[in-house]
This record gives structure tokens, C-alpha cells and sequence, in this order.
């Protein structure tokens, strides 16, 4: 089956990465956190894997091996 990502998950993903939470992330996109959020969670469902290890106080920022193995 073959699928295409928008550049708009990875931009998200790349965003999250670079402010460490997603709220950081929306706010440096100008879009809602809700809206990050559900980027995030697209881009896994469609990966089939978890990028980011979620916490109550923030989403840590750490990329899993195989999560930027598949960006690659």
C-alpha cells in the first residue's frame, strides 16, 4: 500500500523537536497546540510507531531511534 505523508505532519515533528513541547512547537507555527498535537498523532498512526515519549507536564523531546530512521 502505498501512501503519502503531508509536509505539514513533518514540519510539525520537526517543530516539537526543536521546541521540546508541543505548545512551544504551535506557538513558533502559529497554530492551535491542539492542532500540533493531532499532526504528531497522525504522523504515527501512519509511521505505526511512537514518536515521542508524553509526559503531564510536557512531550519529551526525544526522538526514538526508529521514529528518525523512518524520516530518513
Amino acid at each position: 500500500m502505498t501512501y503519502t505523508i503531508s509536509w505539514e505532519l513533518y514540519r510539525s515533528y520537526l517543530s516539537v523537536l526543536q521546541h521540546g513541547s508541543l505548545s512551544g512547537a504551535a506557538r513558533s507555527m502559529g497554530v492551535a497546540q491542539p492542532t500540533v498535537g493531532r499532526h504528531i498523532a497522525m504522523l504515527e498512526e501512519q509511521l505505526g510507531m511512537k514518536l515521542f515519549t508524553r509526559s503531564q507536564l510536557r512531550t519529551a523531546a526525544h526522538r526514538r531511534r526508529a521514529g528518525a530512521e523512518a524520516l530518513c
